[in-house]
């Protein structure tokens, strides 16, 4: 039986498209980015069929049976990420995507495979040469993707398009996206036409929107600009504003997730959104787990609060001045605090986001961060810690690691690899962590959302109609979970 969320038809060649993260701890995430390529496709003329595997009780036997019927002639299969990112609870995604691609290749044989999605744009030839695809994109899906599949419908020749890896003669290689700098003039995601919203947010997820792509930001292990590109490309903003009013009209979407690498970064862009928002009185409830502290003016705050913020995710990373210098961050500890005691006067809750372990990480910096920490939580805020940053290929961490001898010249990076500073010890670090997360409830370590249980308490959440973000409810979901294990 086929849902309406996950097919088109149109004339033109049949592309499957099959997002494969099944990541639900601690809460599932929309393929927003998937979304976005079969709306591009769909809109070139193609016979689009969208396939989550997110829920899926057997993913392979799905994607089987789903190509079987489809007979497409191409696939395309969207891969988030190569793993967690947690050096404590370790989870690998490329060998179970892997494992759907060998289903889907013998379901299809005569279908060409395209593989892309964010883990593309960091690790794009290593990935490649790994799951043997016949090509990959990297940079915006949208634009690659449509002109590799109309150039492979059409018999053309691939070799000079953008954002395409591909291998030829035994050789894989890799022609650099150049990213348009116009996103307005791409079709419009329309997640609601793909994606069941609704279940997602049963299980307590948001629904994503971008206002923009690309950094400006230098932090050391972040892989942003690896995926979209140095500097800012800018939506209009009425068009976001016009994206939530659909969703909302049409799906009924009321809570939105903001996914850019900094909502508040330009100011002045961040700005407009939050205006054209609050023009529109749509009444509905915005976050972002992505603000800087180094752009938190006072006249953005109340903009923000006026659109619909509540609660917001602050990536401070560390409290502590020789920490963030060598993290690039960009601000210093008395900014953190500023913007701590700013966010706070406009009524909007903050769950802050530390790493723990990057260069220039000792005892005392560590104690400066839970210092800070402490004073948040007594404050009614929450706070969400990794331990260890994890090694991405490219990116100044990594020059960092190979220059102290932790890694390889010559590796990958595929196989996660994590950096923690040589003035500190792992298990004594993770024990003083413990001590202070016994201290204080709405303190999580990333390890502590992988809990077994965490899901369903968010999902229950859900059901309930529990006011979001459900990090507020942080304490109370460990105590049950921590009872229950």
């Amino acid at each position: 039986m086929t849902s309406r969320f996950e097919i088109r038809r149109v004339d033109g060649p049949r592309v499957l498209l099959v997002s494969t993260n099944r990541e639900r701890q601690p809460y599932p995430v929309v393929p927003n980015g998937l979304a976005c390529v079969a709306s591009a496709l769909d809109a070139a003329g193609h016979n689009v069929r969208f396939l989550d595997l997110c829920f899926a009780r057997d993913p392979v036997s799905r994607a089987r049976d789903v190509a079987r019927a489809f007979r497409p002639d191409i696939i395309g299969v969207s891969i988030r990420n190569i793993d967690n990112s947690d050096a404590i609870a370790l989870r690998h995604y490329t060998p179970e995507a892997r494992t759907v691609l060998q289903a889907l290749r013998q379901a299809a044989p005569a279908a060409k495979v395209v593989a892309g999605g964010a883990a593309f744009g960091v690790a794009p030839e290593a990935l490649f040469r790994d799951l043997g695809v016949d090509y990959a994109v990297a940079g915006d899906g949208e634009r690659a993707s449509v002109a590799l599949i109309s150039a492979i419908a059409s018999g053309e020749a691939v070799e000079a398009l953008p954002g395409v890896v591909r291998e030829k003669n035994g050789r894989v290689t890799f022609t650099p996206p150049g990213e348009d700098a116009d996103l307005d003039s791409l079709p419009s995601p329309r997640l609601h036409r793909w994606i069941d919203l609704a279940r997602y947010q049963r299980h307590g997820a948001t629904v994503p929107i971008q206002t923009k792509r690309g950094c400006v930001y230098k932090c050391v292990y972040c892989t942003y600009r690896n995926v979209e590109g140095w500097g800012y490309r800018t939506r209009d903003p009425e068009l976001v504003a016009d994206e939530i009013e659909e969703l909302k009209t049409e799906a009924g979407v009321h809570h939105f997730d903001f996914v850019d690498s900094t909502f508040n970064s330009p100011p002045g862009h961040a700005l407009k959104v939050c205006e054209a928002i609050a023009r529109r009185g749509l009444r509905v409830q915005l976050d972002t787990t992505n603000f800087t502290p180094a752009a938190a003016s006072s006249e953005l705050l109340g903009a923000m609060k006026h659109a619909g913020f509540r609660s917001l995710g602050i990536t401070a990373e560390s409290a502590s001045d020789s920490v963030l210098d060598k993290l690039e961050k960009g601000f210093n500890a008395a900014k953190v605090r500023e913007v701590a005691e700013r966010v706070e006067s406009h009524g909007i809750k903050t769950l802050w986001i530390f790493l723990v372990g990057g260069p220039g990480e000792t005892r005392h910096t560590l104690e400066e961060t839970l210092q800070f920490a402490r004073w948040r939580l007594l404050r009614g805020d929450a706070v969400y810690l990794t331990v260890g940053l994890r090694i991405y290929p490219g990116t100044t961490l990594h020059r960092i690691a190979v220059a102290e001898g932790s890694v390889p010249v010559e590796s990958d990076l595929l196989d996660p690899t994590f950096y923690f500073s040589k003035e500190m010890d792992f298990a004594k670090t993770v024990r003083r962590l413990k001590q202070f997360a016994s201290e204080h409830p709405r303190f999580m370590f990333s390890a502590d959302s992988r809990s077994v249980v965490l899901p369903y308490l968010t999902r229950a959440a859900s059901v309930l109609h529990l006011p979001r973000p459900h990090w507020q409810y942080m304490g109370l979901f460990q105590r049950v979970a921590r009872a229950i294990g």
